[in-house]
């Protein structure tokens, strides 16, 4: 299932902090695409039901602060985003 996430920034992003937030989505197996948007305060992420808890998490582990962020899957959704599907793993490139 292919879906957008909306990330709201309070400052536009500097070229370090673009970096910080391509690495903390590359870690993600499920994150396709990145697009930065409205000056530099928001990003489009699309992927395979990536979560809106995890992808917070990714981000907090690089230091950046997300002010909100808008999943285009309603919250049962989301919530089933982060099972596992029985036991298939998937571990990112170079980990």
């Amino acid at each position: 299932m292919v879906m957008r996430l909306d990330l709201d920034f309070s400052r536009p992003l500097a070229r370090g902090d673009k970096v910080l937030l391509l690495l903390a989505l590359a870690t993600l197996a499920k994150s396709q695409r990145v697009r930065f948007a409205r000056g530099d305060y928001a990003a489009v992420v699309t992927g395979e039901a990536l979560s809106v808890r995890r992808v917070r998490e990714s981000l907090s582990e690089q230091g950046l602060v997300c002010e909100q962020i808008r999943s285009s899957l309603d919250e049962d959704e989301d919530a089933r985003a982060d099972d596992p599907v029985g036991d298939e793993r998937v571990r990112a490139i170079g980990r």
